[in-house]
């Protein structure tokens, strides 16, 4: 440009100096050549091929050529004393204006160029040549216009300046490399920060010659491949840069040619992030898969198009909860609707469609048939997505998870039973009896109906469970709920209380359908598995309106006849009365008045003489208490005996006897009045109670009487209530060293068998049997027995209930050893069992005898 700066200035030189020449010659040309040669010159400024303008120094148009005027389609008249400015684009007007000041400024030749404006021609690119003259106060300019040619070469190098920032700045790797030798001839700086290499250490080297490089052709052979390529595609290369990294690239080889030459670019993108990113993704997603397939619950998901249902995941649990693989669900959208059971369809249908209103719903717990025609119970969640098109949303997709919860569902029903019912009998049980008998009465005072409560409770519950084993317990348990329900109608109630009592509420019975229905439970009997023995109840019952009005009046009336009924021996049924009722509450007030007794010492002791039949002597004696009641006096044993036993403090008495009894024995033998020994009858339940043998021990230890001292006397019952525990009970008794007898021997039902293994000392035949002895043969017969066995056995026998002078002659006559009774002598108190010890009487010859009977 410069160049064609300095041109212009030669040729303006040039002009002017030839001009001085002619004006010099002028003087000596005529007017008329003068005017020919200015015209000459005229027509050579005017129609010159380019166009000259002269600018003062303020950019005001002074002079213009036709050339000009042409160029500028402007005319001449219009364009002189006119901005130069004016007559190009906007967008040239500042870069003009500051090209002349820099060029006044310089007072040299310059040139720019300028976007013609449109306000004449179509745009035109001009280049302007400017030259300042007359010291600044005029500026000549030659406008040329730019060709087709130059523009193209302009763009060129426009365009491949661009290229070349495009190629430099690019974010990618770039390589330029010959297609025919392989060898690189351009790398952009990306490229070898990437690869860790200088420019020449990759320019003018075989592509394969580059060690990161050989991952696209390790060869000269393996580029061969290459070069006849035009497009190749690899988004899963890895190269080793030289530092060592493993980076994963994305190559894009492009195959073009340059002049008549073959290039091939290949663009390599890093993607170690994204490859990253994606191995990630794809292990997060196979994480998932693997949880989500693991996972007990059935994961769905499916897409709502245009009004259809489409699954788009099933997971494989689905095969286990519902019967059906997930291709099935994939042929078939609308499955899993016909799965539903039909009497939670309606359930479901509102689940969703409170789901699609976009409302928040808790998951539902349903049914569905599984394939194979079972009953499954599920847990049911989803979730929807909407998207928005216009101004409508809709539903997109359904999205959720199915949970079996078929074994929580009966495990809540099972501990719902357990809860109600009596998890033995799979009857109801107290508190479910108590709810649905007070729906009963409440009908029934509405309706004016009468209902039954029988409260029943088997006969020798606790000797067969005792006996025989809980597991023989709990299956006649199990046969007495059958029976009832056997014999009572659905409209009626049976229930366990617990234990062995069970209660039975008639609906519409008065005292005659009652009674069928009791005498019916009680004909049946409970057969005992495994054994020829049949069980029997004993019934109490109430009636509503008569004997309560509520649940508990009934129950506890009802209980009240059942005790009487059990007392009467068993087997039958008792309705309750009035008079029951204050038997009751005698029973119940003497119990309280038992335990005063025990708190305040009212109990005490009389004992009765054990007379040897061979001397008439004391051989020992009995203990037997007596209650010293405050109001009623002396009150005999048999009278609250009983009662004490059924409310158990019959064992804290037993606790007070033993060492009341062995502190006597002790004050008698410190009175100096021998060798003194006593028997105390225990209770079955005293001598398994656990307290028992450290109550004989502690008492022994305590009074230091010699063991042999104290006996102690146990029915067969006794015995024979738990066999096992009782003989290792009497074999620790005999360690210690005390006597052992068996008390109303005959009574009971042991075996003789089982007699020898009884560390027993004597035999106490019971006074039933020495009541009549004289005229009933076979009582004779039976004591006869026993006198034998206890000779044979070597263990002592002693007749209890010896009242006359002929039952003593006949035992004598039989060899009986020792006996007691009222013929020697009554229970007598401490005071008078001590006169007695002292005289020593002989009660089988000293009238002393006779007298202390008819005294005592």
């Amino acid at each position: 440009m410069s160049g064609a700066v300095g041109t212009k200035s030669r040729t303006g030189i040039r002009s002017e100096n030839s001009s001085s020449k002619k004006v010099a010659r002028s003087g000596r040309l005529s007017r008329n050549e003068l005017v020919a040669e200015l015209k000459l010159y005229a027509d050579l400024y005017e129609h010159a091929p380019i166009a000259h303008i002269t600018l003062d120094r303020f950019g005001v148009i002074r002079a213009v050529n036709l050339t000009g005027a042409r160029m500028l389609g402007v005319e001449r008249d219009s364009l002189v004393g006119r901005s130069f400015a004016d007559l190009f684009s906007e967008s040239s007007r500042p870069p003009l204006s500051e090209f002349f000041e820099r060029l006044l400024a310089s007072n040299q030749s310059s040139s720019c160029n300028a976007l013609l404006s449109d306000a004449g021609n179509a745009l035109q690119q001009l280049r302007i040549e400017a030259i300042p003259c007359r010291d600044g106060s005029e500026i000549r300019l030659a406008l040329i216009g730019i060709t087709e040619s130059e523009r193209a070469a302009k763009a060129l190098q426009i365009s491949e300046a661009r290229y070349r920032g495009l190629f430099e700045a690019a974010k990618d790797g770039i390589m330029i490399v010959d297609a025919g030798t392989g060898e690189i001839h351009d790398v952009n700086p990306f490229l070898m920060e990437l690869l860790g290499y200088q420019r020449d250490e990759l320019v003018g080297h075989m592509l394969w010659e580059v060690p990161p490089l050989t991952a696209l052709a390790a060869s000269e052979a393996e580029f061969a491949v290459l070069q006849h390529r035009d497009y190749l595609h690899n988004d899963d290369l890895r190269l080793v840069t030289r530092d060592g990294r493993s980076v994963v690239v994305e190559v894009v080889l492009t195959g073009y040619r340059i002049d008549r030459s073959k290039v091939l670019q290949l663009n390599i993108r890093d993607i170690t992030v994204r490859k990253n990113a994606e191995d990630a993704l794809l292990k997060s997603e196979e994480q998932c898969r693997t949880i989500v397939s693991n996972i007990n619950e059935y994961v769905y998901s499916v897409r709502f198009e245009e009004g259809d249902i489409k699954s788009i995941y099933h997971s494989p649990k689905c095969l286990d909860i519902t019967g059906y693989s997930p291709e099935e669900y994939y042929r078939d959208p609308l499955l899993w609707f016909t799965m539903i059971h039909e009497e939670d369809r309606n359930q479901v249908v509102q689940f969703l469609n409170s789901i699609f209103a976009g409302e928040d719903q808790d998951p539902i717990r349903h049914r569905i048939v599984h394939k194979d025609g079972s009953i499954r119970w599920i847990l049911n969640n989803c979730a929807v997505q909407r998207t928005r098109k216009a101004n409508r949303v809709t539903i997109s997709r359904l999205d959720g998870f199915i949970l079996d919860i078929t074994d929580i569902k009966r495990a809540e029903e099972n501990i719902f039973f357990l809860a109600h019912h009596d998890p033995l009998t799979k009857l109801p049980n107290r508190s479910t009896l108590y709810a649905r008998i007070e729906d009963v009465l409440r009908v029934a005072q509405k309706t004016r109906t009468s209902v039954a409560l029988l409260f029943l409770d088997i006969d020798g519950f606790k000797q067969i469970n005792d006996s025989m084993g809980h597991d023989v317990g709990d299956r006649l348990l199990q046969s007495v709920a059958r029976k009832l329900g056997d014999c009572t109608r659905s409209c009626d109630v049976v229930a366990r209380l617990g234990g062995d009592e069970f209660v039975v509420v008639l609906w519409d019975c008065g005292v005659s359908e009652t009674s069928v229905v009791a005498e019916k439970i009680v004909n049946a009997g409970f057969p005992l598995q495994g054994t020829n023995v049949i069980v029997t109840p004993s019934i109490g019952i109430s009636l509503y309106p008569e004997d309560g009005k509520d649940y508990l009046a009934l129950l506890k009336h009802a209980d009240i006849a059942m005790y009487h009924a059990k007392k009467g021996g068993g087997n039958n049924f008792q309705f309750f009365t009035h008079k029951l009722n204050e038997m009751a509450t005698q029973r119940f007030e003497l119990e309280a008045e038992l335990r005063h007794a025990l708190e305040h010492d009212e109990f005490v002791l009389h004992y009765q003489p054990k007379v040897d039949l061979a001397t008439g002597h004391f051989s020992s004696m009995e203990a037997l208490i007596r209650w010293q009641h405050p109001v009623h006096g002396l009150v005999m044993p048999e009278h609250f005996i009983q009662t004490a036993e059924d409310s158990g403090l019959l064992n804290q008495i037993s606790k007070w006897i033993i060492p009341t009894v062995c502190r006597q024995l002790r004050q008698w033998q410190q009175q100096g009045l021998g060798q003194v020994s006593a028997a105390v009858n225990l209770s079955a339940s005293f001598f398994q109670h656990r307290d028992f043998e450290e109550t004989i021990e502690a008492s022994l230890l305590e009074t230091g009487i010699p063991p042999e001292s104290l006996e102690l006397e146990l029915t067969e019952a006794t015995i024979m209530s738990d066999p096992q525990r009782v003989l290792g009970s009497m074999a620790a008794m005999k360690a210690l060293g005390l006597q052992l007898s068996i008390d109303d021997f005959g009574t009971g039902y042991s075996s003789l068998s089982y007699l020898k293994k009884l560390p027993v000392d004597k035999l106490k035949i019971d006074q039933s049997f020495i009541r009549n002895i004289a005229r009933d043969n076979d009582n004779a017969a039976v004591v006869r027995a026993v006198i034998s066995i206890g000779r044979s056995m070597q263990l002592r026998v002693i007749a209890e209930g010896v009242e006359n002078a002929s039952q003593l002659a006949w035992l004598q006559a039989e060899g009986s050893e020792e006996a007691q009774g009222y013929y020697f002598s009554r229970p007598v108190p401490v005071q008078k069992m001590t006169a007695l010890l002292r005289e020593k009487a002989n009660f089988l010859h000293n009238p002393r005898g006779r007298v202390q009977a008819k005294q005592f």
